[in-house]
């Protein structure tokens, strides 16, 4: 049918002169019954429901409720997939047909016609839609919610479709291992996106090194991995650089609990927020797995935007103290510069001080004034993000224990810089860190590692209790939201770890975790979705109630 309806058109057009037409007869178009209100309701936008025909008239029904009448002798409204067939009529200026009851095409005194000075020549419906075909050749095209919610579940499951087939890394070192943290193996990676999920690139291949990374998640099967391109590359749309990492995700069997933080992050505002993009990665032709790939933490302009030689410096909260230069606070507080990684004796004394005199006036009995109090000493907005994040993830490392970053501009305050290594999150260890309910760091007890807490101290001061709820509720309709980027997500990577856990076995178990395997990974999701939305609405009740 649509095919003769194009080639009847076609021909009708054939008929138009270049100039415009005289003007026909007048239809009285206008005062058709039924007309000038079907022409508002497509105006308004109305979605089309039901055709209910009754004795020399047919009521249409919209989805809202309202309804018009369209009297028989006005024009009829016919039910296409029941194949009525209608009355072929012809009036001056214009005249349309049928073929076995369908509509075919509009012959028309001209195309020039505005639709308000057209007039309704024939309607019908499918079910689905209504059709009004106009003397001017339009065709108003009543959409239904059936037809809209199938249209839109096909247009889904497309992008599903395309955003499932996440970019592949090929790195090739020639067959060589990769096997400590120290010594970068020479070789060159490849990234292709197909899709475009990233940014406009299919396919990037540079000369790179690469070695291990990591701490704990370095004595782990699966091998995260620091990447170091000879020269500075935009990767996925992120600013060029030469340094990437490669998480590995191991002991989280969602896949994407680093994603959900830094999805937080984003929505807290921090300084610098690391992207992170999930990827399949080949080494030497081997499949490894799903890792997020992402910038690594360092001072530039698109990352940790700092000036060195201006005296600034960026800290790392790390027990390990595996830096150049570290220290402990006087509460115990684990501190490494990152950057500069040797400071000067002056500007080490300089920011020993600085931590010191925090350390005291958070301790005085001034503490909660804003001038000699501990307010002097920090970015307190920046502190109350950092802890609405870290306290709802229950974060083991979050308790000023490791992967904690500050920085420290000349002559400002201390500020929470940005987030990093949330894998041991949302109820991913055990013991009480798998409870959704209960304080973890607001109510830390010395003795859970080594040292003190700053955020309990602060708790005690009326006025950060009062920012912290006014932050908490502001931020809080968007965290409820957030289950939905967790589900959003698990889709994504269905297919993904699908081919991950062939190779990294679901059911294998990381024992000092203490979160044995739930058997699934649509339970672990469901797990991390459950804890999440018990843990925010735990939170909501008790800091509402500080």
């Amino acid at each position: 049918m649509k095919r003769i309806l194009l080639i009847l058109t076609a021909i009708a057009a054939l008929t138009l002169s270049c100039e415009k037409p005289e003007p026909g007869p007048d239809t009285g178009a206008k005062a058709r019954p039924g007309y000038k209100e079907l022409l508002e309701s497509y105006d308004a936008g109305k979605l089309f429901k039901v055709v209910e025909p009754s004795p020399g008239q047919n009521i249409v029904v919209f989805e809202d409720g309202s309804k018009v009448t369209v009297p028989t002798t006005s024009f009829d409204i016919y039910d296409h997939t029941l194949g009525f067939v209608p009355t072929i009529e012809v009036t001056p200026g214009m005249s349309w047909w049928s073929i076995n009851g369908n509509m075919t095409a509009i012959k028309a005194v001209s195309s020039l016609v505005p639709k308000e000075e057209a007039e309704p020549v024939y309607v019908y419906y499918d079910k689905k839609t209504l059709y009004m075909h106009l003397s001017n050749r339009d065709v108003l095209k009543f959409g239904s919610k059936a037809l809209i919610k199938e249209e839109e579940d096909k247009l889904a499951q497309e992008e599903l479709e395309r955003r499932q087939n996440i970019p592949v890394i090929e790195i090739d070192t020639g067959g060589k291992g990769i096997y400590d943290k120290e010594n970068y193996v020479k070789g060159t990676i490849t990234i292709k996106d197909p899709e475009k999920l990233y940014s406009d690139v299919e396919e990037f291949t540079a000369p790179m090194g690469i070695r291990g990374r990591g701490n704990s998640t370095w004595s782990f099967p699966k091998k995260p991995w620091k990447v170091k391109l000879d020269s500075k590359a935009s990767i996925f749309g992120m600013g060029a650089d030469k340094e990437w990492c490669l998480l590995a995700n191991y002991a989280d069997r969602t896949l994407m609990r680093n994603i959900l933080a830094m999805k937080l992050s984003e929505l807290c505002g921090f300084a610098w927020t690391p992207h992170m993009y999930s990827v399949h990665v080949y080494l030497n032709n081997e499949y490894q797995g799903v890792y997020t790939f992402c910038e690594h933490k360092k001072v530039s302009a698109d990352r940790v935007d700092i000036d060195l030689d201006a005296g600034d410096v960026y800290l790392e909260i790390e027990q390990q103290q595996d830096e150049t230069t570290c220290w402990w606070t006087s509460m115990g507080v684990p501190m490494m510069f990152s950057d500069p990684e040797e400071p000067s004796a002056e500007l080490l004394a300089e920011i020993q001080k600085h931590f010191d005199d925090f350390e005291d006036a958070l301790y005085s009995k001034d503490m909660a004034d804003p001038q000699k109090g501990y307010a002097a000493y920090i970015d307190v907005d920046s502190f109350i993000d950092y802890y609405i994040v870290q306290e709802l993830a229950k974060n083991t490392d979050g308790n000023l224990r490791k992967s904690s970053f500050i920085t420290k501009k000349k002559g400002e305050k201390l500020e929470m810089y940005h987030l990093w290594d949330f894998d041991l999150t949302f109820g991913n260890s055990g013991g009480l860190l798998h409870d959704p309910e209960g304080f973890f760091i607001k109510d830390y007890t010395p003795g859970w590692y080594v040292g003190d807490n700053w955020f309990n101290r602060m708790m005690k001061d009326p006025a950060f209790v009062d920012r912290l709820q006014a932050r908490w509720n502001e931020l809080y309709p968007q965290l409820v939201a957030m289950v939905d980027f967790i589900d959003e997500q698990a889709l994504i990577l269905d297919k993904a770890q699908q081919q991950n856990f062939k190779v990294w076995s679901i059911w294998e178990s990381v024992d000092w975790v203490d979160c044995p395997s739930l058997g699934s990974y649509k339970k672990e999701v469901d797990f991390l979705k459950e804890f999440y939305s018990k843990r925010v609405e735990w939170m909501n009740t008790a800091i509402n109630k500080l």
